[in-house]
């Protein structure tokens, strides 16, 4: 786990929260941090929609506010500052320079040029907007949830609530011409309005299954996509519609189309159809990912974006036959971070390591020749261990570069390992085993915990002392090296037997926090004798925490979960969600700078 004695950015390896939690292009800034995505690239969060301002010009809007631009058809991709951490699920552009984007709490964005840079305006809303078309630089619609659809006719900024009576899911809108409109959303719903959306009518067309989304391919054509393969085609402006058979029996998301003929449908599961006939038949097509796919779009020239769930971006270079992603590095579980001055590394479910020698700017990769590494404890910037599946011990003298096998092939998992003063470390596991050196990781000895459990996590407080801990709040303490171990009660926090001990920092011997399932946290301040109980107000496991003073610190859990607190770990404050994955290991390298890993190869650095 996280080790801060005597003040000093010193981490030990820190508890390997071997939970299988279910679970980000660059930078977001959530309630005062700014969370840079340093892997994979060029993030890790859904992308939702695709637009081309012009043919080799290409903007993506997704979660968590990122927007993400490409000026060479999708070869290479950069940042662009939407200043703000609101999910984005839809944008409309109307040339090269003037675009919008919308999505939670109301939000609509403008860019004047072409996606560089994005100023939110004010709808009047809080509601979740879903959609939005812009026909001109100054007209423009937006619906969503609760019935509402929304006017501008100045390039929005006033917004006229134009909403339906009843609180519909409204999920796209398009105008034929200023007068006749349609909004469609849940269960086959659509709207119509013949007066410039005063006023809307029901219209009932029979439509089955759940239609996702409606595409005009030209003036009398459109088609609607949606759940168990859905597609419906109308050749006379929706009057009448009839069913298209598909290829496939997930949900389709979103279609393209590149003239009357040719056009591409992509869905759940990485589903990914094209149809050379306008919709009349529909052809499956390998995408090489089982990820889900939210939009697409092509160049006139034949090369494709199809986009997805965790930061995916696909490109086709021939019509959308073949398909090859473009995000770069790892997509692997990571399970711990650990950190000394500007020497940084990362293990997890590969059995391999990065390191970092330029405080994570680069990461190299290296083999410690594992199946899979739980945890990480350096002594210094060179000599560590590594610990992993079947008692895996290896070491390094090098900062990470090279690594020597002291132990494998064990009828146990080590999940956490610390080094500590004076050359000691621990490390915990499956069977209540422990493995224990007192010469720096080259020789171990292997002992059992008084109640055979799972441990998870292992900490050395100084003094000779550590604490380790799982499972059903097994907790044992020992200021002898390891040598001997004391059970701890809990018995004065009727902790309940379901809850696991997962992860624990500690700035000195006396000062630390343990965090667990069901939103468990404590803190103690002599040395893990006695505990306090903290309020989260969450029921989600805390995969691991840390602290970087007495005052401040974090926790990460699934569902890219991170709390705060400021007050030494009494009470805390969740953030605006960072990731669409599981997060599962933070360290502390300074009061104002984090790191966090987790699922997906997510590896993040947080600024305050």
């Amino acid at each position: 786990m996280k080790n801060r004695i005597v003040s000093v950015v010193v981490s030990g390896g820190r508890g390997g929260s071997f939970v299988v939690l279910l679970l980000l292009v660059f930078g977001l800034v959530a309630q005062g941090q700014t969370w840079t995505w340093k892997n994979p690239l060029p993030h890790g969060v859904t992308n939702n929609s695709i637009q081309r301002p012009e043919d080799n010009h290409i903007v993506i809007v997704g979660d968590q506010g990122r927007i993400i631009r490409s000026t060479d058809d999708g070869k290479t991709w950069e940042l662009t500052e939407s200043n703000t951490p609101i999910s984005f699920h839809d944008q409309s552009f109307i040339d090269s320079e003037y675009g919008w984007a919308c999505g939670e709490d109301g939000i609509i964005s403008r860019t004047t040029d072409g996606g560089r840079t994005w100023t939110r305006q004010n709808t009047g809303t809080s509601k979740r907007v879903y959609a939005i078309n812009f026909f001109s630089r100054e007209v423009g619609w937006a619906c969503g949830v609760g019935g509402l659809i929304l006017h501008t006719s100045d390039g929005g900024n006033t917004w006229i609530d134009k909403s339906y009576s009843e609180p519909f899911f409204l999920r796209s809108i398009y105008f034929d011409d200023n007068r006749r409109g349609w909004a469609m959303g849940w269960n086959g719903l659509i709207l119509e309005t013949t007066n410039g959306g005063d006023s809307w009518v029901k219209k009932d067309f029979n439509l089955p299954g759940n239609p996702e989304y409606i595409y005009y391919v030209n003036d009398r054509v459109r088609l609607i996509c949606g759940g168990n393969g859905l597609m419906l085609k109308t050749t006379n402006r929706g009057e009448d519609w009839k069913m298209i058979q598909t290829t496939t029996g997930v949900t389709l998301i979103s279609m393209y189309f590149v003239g009357d003929k040719t056009g591409w449908s992509v869905g759940k599961g990485g589903v990914i159809l094209k149809t050379d006939d306008g919709g009349e038949t529909w052809t499956k097509v390998d995408s090489g990912t089982d990820k889900d796919l939210m939009d697409v779009s092509f160049s006139d020239m034949g090369t494709g974006i199809a986009l997805g769930v965790e930061g995916l971006v696909l490109r086709s270079t021939d019509w959308g036959s073949s398909w090859a992603s473009v995000n770069k590095g790892s997509h692997t579980t990571f399970y711990q971070v650990d950190f000394v001055d500007d020497n940084g590394w990362v293990v997890g479910q590969d059995g391999g390591v990065l390191y970092s020698a330029d405080g994570g700017e680069t990461w190299n990769s290296s083999n410690a020749g594992a199946i899979e590494l739980f945890d990480i404890g350096m002594f210094d910037g060179s000599t560590g261990v590594v610990a992993g599946y079947g008692g895996f011990i290896a070491r390094t003298v090098d900062g990470g570069a090279s690594w020597t096998t002291m132990q494998q092939e064990k009828p146990f998992n080590l999940l956490s390992v610390d080094a500590g003063p004076g050359n000691v470390a621990i490390a915990v596991g499956t069977e209540g085993k422990y493995c224990r050196s007192i010469d720096g990781g080259m020789n171990w000895t292997i002992g059992t915990f008084p109640v055979e459990m799972r441990m998870q996590s292992v900490v050395a407080l100084g003094d000779g002392c550590w604490l380790a801990m799982g499972d059903r709040h097994s907790m044992y303490r020992s200021c002898d090296d390891g040598a001997t171990w004391n059970t701890v009660s809990f018995e004065a926090l009727a902790l309940g037997g379901n809850v696991d001990f997962l992860s624990a920092s500690f700035i000195n011997p006396r000062v630390g926090w343990v965090s667990g399932t069901r939103g468990t946290i404590l803190f103690t301040e002599d040395g893990g004798q006695t505990w306090g109980k903290a309020r989260t107000n969450l029921f989600l496991p805390m995969a691991d925490i840390d602290f970087s003073d007495e005052l401040n610190g974090m926790a990460v859990g699934p569902e890219g979960t991170v709390l705060v607190s400021n007050n030494g770990g009494r009470a805390w404050t969740k953030l605006d969600r960072v990731a669409d994955v599981g997060l599962v290991s933070v360290t502390s390298v300074a009061k104002k700078r984090q790191w966090v890993v987790g699922h997906n190869g997510t590896i993040l650095r947080c600024d305050w």
